[in-house]
């Protein structure tokens, strides 16, 4: 599962040589943790430095996959021959898994970079610089000229919701494609296949990557948006305790439910992490995943993304909320659809809404032998007519609003975006 802390960048970044970081995560080791026990080991210079070499190795590794795929087509040019076609998905599938990884290290670095740019270190830790801040409103219509969003009283947390439900849900189309393109190539192992089968397969494989650079576009605009926002709450409450009390914060603590972070994340490097929790990293093969056991799990909050379109779609996203109220039976989710009509009262119609159940707990990790810290998530979709699960998610538990023991559960791994809220966010 996803690695969660309960700190956002800055807030790790700008603590001070004084102060003992404490972040939890799904996985981490205690032996780690002993080789860098405050912020004073951490050096933004050498974050950045790793980074690009790692970035460096893994683009000179897609390029030499890249090549090799070259080499495949001109040979499925000559030859027409169908094991030809599978090793050209199978590269493929391989250069994406690799692409993935360089676009996290990517978008890692972007961050810091700004994190770079707009903070100076000094004795008492690092320091932001508060008035090289770009305002929050020329942020702002940098992204409604790129986005025109459907609605006019938008902010910038706005704009950080609407890039990662549209990259959840470009991603749930990656998912529909690969489903098909499955398909088809199972028509081919069987030999029933036509020239028009092929065709859409190379269709499809075109249609896939072209989605994929979608979501890393969105992934990239969130990470700028997030961490320039960190800044600027970051350094305006350092700007008004420096000014209430002549003392600068040597500190800034993020509580809530906090942004996920992959395990190529910097606080894994940091802090060292366990094998993530075995599963299935594409929900079509849920059914082949092995079963986790959890010791006990309890709910931890709602997160409700509003659309004007009857199905949720990143082009329609209106707003989203956040709630402690859980269902209390597998089909109590009307009252999430009422919230939201309540709440956007303003808006003339909407369409549907995405509902994700967030649960916090203790699961066993037959790689390590050991307990570690998990989130489970469930998801439901509604509108007007009534709710429904999308394909090859699990339905609600029966009892979602209290605390789960002693269960197993096949596991759908996916890297989200999605970070849920609590009341004061």
């Amino acid at each position: 599962m996803r690695k969660w802390v309960t700190m956002l960048l800055l807030g790790l970044l700008l603590l001070s040589g004084v102060q003992t970081v404490k972040a939890k995560a799904t996985q981490t080791t205690s032996q780690a943790q002993t080789t860098c026990q405050d912020c004073s080991c951490i050096d933004v210079n050498v974050l950045l430095n790793n980074l690009t070499a790692n970035i460096t190795n893994l683009t000179n590794t897609i390029g030499q996959k890249k090549l090799e795929l070259k080499t495949l087509y001109k040979e499925w040019s000559a030859t027409k021959n169908t094991s030809v076609l599978f090793e050209i998905v199978k590269l493929k599938d391989e250069i994406r898994l690799l692409t993935n990884e360089l676009k996290y290290l990517e978008r890692q670095k972007l961050s810091l970079q700004l994190v770079q740019n707009y903070t100076v270190q000094t004795p008492y830790g690092r320091k932001i610089l508060y008035y090289k801040l770009p305002p929050e409103s020329t942020i702002v219509q940098e992204h409604v000229k790129k986005v025109h969003p459907v609605r006019a009283d938008v902010d910038l947390e706005w704009f950080i919701a609407y890039y990662r439900q549209a990259a959840e849900l470009t991603f749930t189309e990656v998912v529909q494609t690969d489903m098909r393109m499955r398909e088809l190539l199972k028509k081919v192992e069987a030999g029933n296949y036509t020239e028009e089968t092929i065709n859409e397969i190379f269709t499809l494989l075109d249609k896939r990557e072209k989605l994929w650079s979608e979501i890393y576009k969105f992934a990239e605009e969130k990470e700028k948006l997030q961490t320039m926002q960190t800044l600027k709450e970051t350094g305006r409450k350092q700007t008004l305790i420096a000014s209430a009390t002549g003392i600068e914060p040597l500190a800034i603590n993020f509580g809530g439910i906090a942004q996920g972070d992959s395990c190529y994340s910097i606080y894994c490097n940091l802090y060292g992490t366990s094998p993530p929790l075995p599963g299935v990293s594409d929900p079509k093969y849920a059914s082949s995943a092995p079963h986790v056991y959890y010791k006990y799990f309890y709910p931890v909050a709602v997160w409700v993304g509003i659309y004007e379109s009857l199905s949720p779609r990143n082009d329609t996203y209106w707003g989203e909320y956040c709630t402690y109220d859980f269902p209390s039976t597998d089909t109590d989710f009307k009252k999430y659809w009422d919230q939201a009509v309540w709440l956007h009262s303003a808006l003339p119609y909407i369409g549907s809404i995405q509902v994700k159940l967030f649960y916090v707990g203790i699961a066993y990790n037959p790689e390590t032998g050991n307990y570690q810290e998990s989130n489970i998530i469930w998801q439901v979709e509604c509108n007007n007519n009534g709710c429904w699960i999308i394909n090859y998610r699990l339905k609600p538990l029966s009892d979602p609003d209290v605390s789960h023991y002693y269960e197993y559960y096949k596991l759908y791994i996916n890297t989200p975006w999605l970070a849920c809220c609590k009341n004061e966010t």
